[in-house]
This record gives C-alpha cells, structure tokens and sequence, in this order.
C-alpha cells in the first residue's frame, strides 16, 4: 500500500507537474498572442540594382532596437505589391511598410485605399520627393522611428482613371526629363533629375492639349502640364509650392511656351518667390480634369509619380482622405 500511495503520489505530483506546464503553457501563449504580429514590408530587392534589397539588413536591426518584428515580402511588379497590400488590409493589418520608391509607395497605397490599414514608407527610390513632402527622412533608422513613434495622416489621392498615384500627374517636359534620367548610370541619386532638366530645356518640345477643368473647357499649347497632389518631383523641384496632400484639390500648373532663357527665369520666380513674375506660369486648382488631345493631334504620354503610366485621353480626379500614412509627429505642428 505504501507503494501504491507512493506511486499514487508520483501520479499526483506527476499530475501537479503537468497541470504547472499546462497553466505555464497557456500564460506563455497567451504572452505570445498578445504580442503584435511582425509589421509586413514590401519590396523588390532587385530594385535600383540591388540597393533596395541592401537596406533590409539596417531596417530589421532598427525594427528590432524597438522590440519590433518585420515580415519581409518581396513583390514581383507593382500590381503585385499592391495585391499584397490588400491581403494583409483584408486581414486586419493596423499597418504596411513600403520600402522603395514613388513607384512603390503608389501601389502599396492603391492597395491600402479606403481602408484602415496604415501605409509605412522607407525610401528605397531615387528621387523620393513624395516622403520628403510628407517630412519622412532618407534615412532608415530616422523613417524607422516614424514608423513606430509617428501618427496618421489621412491624406488625398489622385484617380487617373483607376489608377491613383500619390504625387503628381504630368505631361509634357517632365516626360523628357524622365527618358534623359533614365538613360544615364554615371549620375546618381536626385542629381539625375537635374541632368535631366537640363538636357530636356535645351530643346524643348511643345504639345497641345484639351483640358477640361471642372467643367471648364480650354486649349493648352506649351511646355508641361502639371497636375499636383504632393507638389514635389524631380529629386526636389517643385512642381506647385503650396501644393497640400490634404486639401481636397488638385493643383492645375501650366507651364506656357515660350523662350528658355524666359522660363528659367520664370520658374525660379514660381518655385522660390511663389508671388513673383512668372507670366508664362499659370495655377489654379480644381477637383476633376479631362485631359485631351486635339483632332488629329498624337496621343501625349502621361506621368505618374515618375513613371510613364498612359496616354491621353484620360481623367483625372481627386479623392480627398482617402489614404492613412503614418508621418512624423513634429508634422502636426
């Protein structure tokens, strides 16, 4: 009987034992269900030559500092990547990281639209002038830190037929400030866009356009027609000074014909003076703009956020606060 009371006792204290793992276990998984699930980050690492992809590294290590988990997913294209945004929206992410360019930031927000999943950015591009309107740094450790110590914005979109695009919508000059970019490696960083602007000034191609601006019918023949949501391109020029993410309107910049030496003068005048002379520079802002081409007139190709989208025709509109971005604290000031 002793050792029976013995044995019932190792099954008792056996019991006991398994019962502690149990409440231990069911502490711990309760611990780990709390825990917030890895923040999702999309990208390409092949983007600009593997420089994107040599970031992951310095973004895990910051992530990591402020006890947070990253989920690295890699995109195959654009709609992909904004195919994944929408999957981890549709599951109830509080919040996507986008760690590239303009290009990037563009489809992980399309995916992120209307929703209330916040989008995250890293630059990973070039030019990068969409966080730098947003005040989001270069730098990985300091957009890190927005990331996690940030608040949300809801800011405006643009719709060009379908497409939103964050930034900027253009045709024109900047088009051929876009191919001269992209045709040097020697140059790089935003110092391209100003190689760019330089070489596309030198001899410049008119076009002519139909637009419709809020119902208001008018030609338009000159240098670049510029539809801004962010206001900034070209790795810091800037297309419309005033221009806000959070407005609700477009602003509508046209850039006239005339002689170069005049439109120089003329967009130092509108970039840095805004109230200064600039005859040949007009602003207005609207909600809603058809843009045309003249019968028998080309087609004229369309940017979007530095990338050749479409062509004309097409419709552009805003969406006002339909995007959460999270940007920098001091931004509420």
């Amino acid at each position: 009987m002793g050792a029976d009371a013995a044995r019932g006792e190792g099954r008792s204290g056996s019991g006991g034992d398994h019962e502690s793992r149990q409440a231990h276990e069911r502490t711990g998984s309760a611990v780990t269900a709390a825990s917030p699930p890895p923040l999702p980050v999309i990208l390409n690492p092949t983007a600009r030559h593997g420089e994107v992809g040599r970031r992951i590294g310095p973004m895990k290590a910051a992530f990591a500092r402020r006890s947070l988990q990253v989920e690295v997913v890699e995109s195959r294209s654009e709609a992909h990547a904004g195919e994944l945004a929408a999957e981890f929206a549709g599951r109830g992410a509080p919040l996507v990281v986008s760690l590239g360019g303009d290009g990037l930031v563009r489809a992980v927000g399309a995916g992120l639209l209307g929703t209330q999943t916040s989008l995250g950015i890293i630059a990973g591009g070039r030019g990068n002038d969409f966080i730098a309107k947003l005040g989001i740094p270069k730098d990985v450790e300091a957009a890190v830190s927005v990331i996690a110590d940030g608040y949300d914005l809801a800011i405006d979109t643009l719709d060009l037929d379908g497409l939103i695009c964050v930034g900027n919508v253009s045709l024109g000059l900047d088009t051929t400030v876009q191919d001269y970019a992209d045709s040097t490696r020697r140059i790089k960083g935003h110092w391209v866009y100003l190689y760019g602007l330089i070489r596309a000034i030198r001899r410049p191609t008119p076009i002519d356009l139909v637009l419709t601006v809020d119902g208001e019918r008018r030609g338009f023949h000159g240098l670049s027609a510029g539809f801004a949501n962010s206001g900034r391109y070209g790795g810091g020029l800037k297309l419309s000074p005033d221009a806000q993410v959070d407005d609700g309107l477009i602003d509508v910049v046209l850039f006239e014909d005339t002689l170069v030496p005049r439109l120089a003068a003329e967009l130092v005048s509108f970039m840095l003076v805004r109230l200064g002379w600039h005859p040949h520079i007009s602003l207005s802002h609207a909600t809603e703009i058809r843009i045309d081409t003249p019968p028998g007139v080309d087609p004229v190709v369309i940017m979007a956020d530095g990338d050749a989208v479409a062509r004309t025709p097409a419709t552009l509109t805003i969406r006002p606060a339909s995007l959460k971005v999270r940007v920098p604290q001091d931004r509420r000031a």
